[in-house]
Formats: C-alpha cells, structure tokens, sequence
C-alpha cells in the first residue's frame, strides 16, 4: 500500500508539471545504484546517462550529476529504478512526456525531470 501511494505522488508531482520540472527523492539513502530503462524489451534496455560527475566513489554521497537528455528519442514506457543491496529493487515509470532528468545529491537524492 505505501509503495502506491508514493507511486502516486510522484506521478502528480511529475505530471502536473507538463511545462516545468518535477523532483522528487525517489531512491532512500542506502542505493547501491540507479538505473533508466527504455521500452518493455526482455533483456531490458539500459540507457546510460550522458553526463556524469562524480566526486568520489562512495553512492550516494558522491554523485554530483548523472544526467539523461534527449529522452523523447527513447522508447517508452521510460523506468526508473533504485537498486538496493539485500532487499527489493523499486521502480518509477516515468510520464511519455519526460525530455530529460538529472539525478543529484544535496544531503539526499533528488531525481528531476523536465517535459
């Protein structure tokens, strides 16, 4: 139930901003990794980020950047998953209408998209 919810809020968070940018903290603080996967294909579609920056190699303290652009090139349905080290992985579709998302770190993880 509580994973709907969050589920929920992040799809208005992201979809009521057609124009804009949504962010949200979608991964909790022990991720061991990220990924963004495209379309529905077995295996499924890995896109790499872009851009990324990173100040160290302790996640998720030492993420500067890792940036996705140009997503409306991208089969859709667009997934965002946090990877976590002994327990189930959770993941996030995406709006059809998302071009671009960075994830950071500024004392926690924020993932931004923007339409």
């Amino acid at each position: 139930m509580r994973y709907h919810i969050r589920f929920i809020a992040v799809v208005l968070v992201l979809g009521l901003s057609v124009y804009g940018a949504g962010a949200a903290s979608l991964c909790k603080p022990d991720i061991v990794g990220i990924d963004l996967i495209e379309g529905k294909s077995n295996p499924p579609g890995f896109l790499p980020p872009d851009e990324e920056k990173y100040k160290g190699n302790k996640m998720p303290e030492d993420i500067i950047v890792q940036g996705w652009h140009n997503l409306r090139q991208a089969h859709r349905p667009l997934t965002f998953v946090c990877r976590y080290k002994g327990r189930p992985n959770e993941a996030f579709i995406l709006p059809d209408s998302t071009n671009s998302c960075e994830l950071t770190y500024k004392g926690g993880l924020i993932f931004e998209c923007r339409h």
